[in-house]
């Protein structure tokens, strides 16, 4: 019979799935729940005939989520961080306890002025019993964690705008075009580079930013590959096939090591604002203020936005 309410015996269920889904297999997650594994067989077995699902494949081939699988871990992680919520809320009131869930994209841990590690120092050093955890994604998966619950604060350059969600500023990164050591523009100076010889080039598409978010100029470009993170730009870059925006902040350890450089900078530069978002009507936690704040304190600190900058 599928599942059609939800018992503490199905919230125990769901624990014990979600430990073995992040755990990646049923031996992994022994330890971690200290039952053996025909136990957690068990406890898998009568979850997968609540809901009437198969919720992941176990044999010679490994373990791995099914897609619906992935779809019940996906809103059991949600259903646990409101559970943790409202725990913090109701029973803790000013307390900071619970779960605090941190989404941040994937390159910022290269900025030479915002650094999160010293807002996590920062609030380490609070009086609190908070289980922090800090995922990285690209910007639209960023955005779904906030949306789902499944992450409280999500960091990162959002180019489209969502109603449902609030946004701060927290800090400017510079891009610029690059090209790989390999790639033809490479030892060619600036001034022997046109502007149709960079239109012209096979272009690596920032897959977070659609079609009608880019400019004009970079319209006309001829996108032959795409990525959905900066990492996977630049291995396209690096490559010597593709041309691609970076932050500035990112590329600058392969530019010191000559392996890539900026093309036209005049022309093909811009700055980008990165942003904390968080779901409008989701109640906000002790834990969740508190560090909210710190990031604030952050970037006012070092003077990380500039509002006279501007942005794309």
């Amino acid at each position: 019979m599928a599942l059609t309410s939800v018992s503490n015996v199905d919230l125990k269920l769901l624990s014990v799935f979600r430990t073995v889904a992040q755990c990646g297999g049923f031996s992994l997650a022994q330890a971690e729940l200290n039952v053996s594994q025909a136990t957690i067989s068990i406890h898998i077995k009568n979850l997968e005939t609540r809901l009437g699902l198969t919720l992941c494949q176990r044999g010679r081939g490994g373990f791995a989520l099914t897609d619906d699988g992935q779809r019940v871990y996906d809103a059991s992680n949600a259903l646990f961080n409101h559970l943790e919520d409202f725990r913090s809320l109701v029973l803790g009131f000013e307390t900071l306890v619970g779960e605090l869930q941190i989404a941040i994209i994937d390159n910022s841990v290269f900025h030479p002025e915002f650094q999160l590690a010293n807002v996590i120092r920062n609030f380490g050093q609070l009086d609190h019993s908070v289980d922090l955890s800090v995922h990285v994604s690209p910007p639209n998966s960023l955005e779904q964690m906030v949306l789902g619950g499944q992450a409280h604060i999500g960091i990162g350059y959002f180019p489209r705008r969502l109603a449902q969600l609030d946004y701060d500023p927290l800090y400017m990164s510079e891009m610029q075009l690059y090209c790989g050591q390999d790639h033809p523009l490479f030892d060619r100076d600036d001034p022997d580079i046109s502007v149709s010889d960079v239109e012209n080039a096979d272009h690596a598409q920032r897959g977070y930013v659609s079609y009608d978010q880019l400019p004009e100029n970079e319209r006309q470009f001829n996108y032959a590959a795409r990525a959905q993170n900066i990492e996977g730009l630049a291995h396209l870059v690096l490559s010597g096939q593709y041309l691609a925006f970076l932050p500035v902040h990112y590329a600058d350890q392969f530019e010191r090591n000559g392996k890539v450089r900026p093309l036209l900078s005049d022309t093909y530069s811009y700055t980008s604002c990165y942003e904390i978002i968080r779901r409008k009507s989701a109640a906000r936690t002790p834990a969740e203020r508190k560090f909210h704040e710190l990031l604030i304190s952050e970037s006012i600190e070092h003077d990380l936005v500039h509002p006279d900058v501007p942005t794309r």
